[in-house]
């Protein structure tokens, strides 16, 4: 587990998607409520990984739909990401 943070990781969503921090709940749906598409959750997910360095298998990450589900990926199943040299 990465311990990650709901208060930050939320901040983050928000100011890659442009809804209000206060707007976001475990429940809130990516595509209804954040508006975005299948290639905007791939968006999202390439941002929200690369600010936490951590990789997560894009297999898990198309069976998400709410930002709750997505946390958890990170906090669960999220891998460090390699130093570049």
């Amino acid at each position: 587990m990465n311990h990650l943070d709901w208060n930050e990781f939320v901040k983050n969503v928000s100011d890659y998607v442009g809804v209000s921090a206060e707007e976001i709940t475990r429940e809130t749906d990516v595509f209804d409520d954040l508006y975005l598409d299948s290639l905007g959750l791939f968006g999202l997910g390439s941002h929200i990984t690369e600010i936490y360095q951590l990789n997560v298998p894009l297999s898990m990450v198309a069976t998400v739909s709410r930002a709750g589900e997505i946390f958890d990926l990170l906090n669960e199943k999220g891998t460090p990401m390699e130093k570049k040299a």
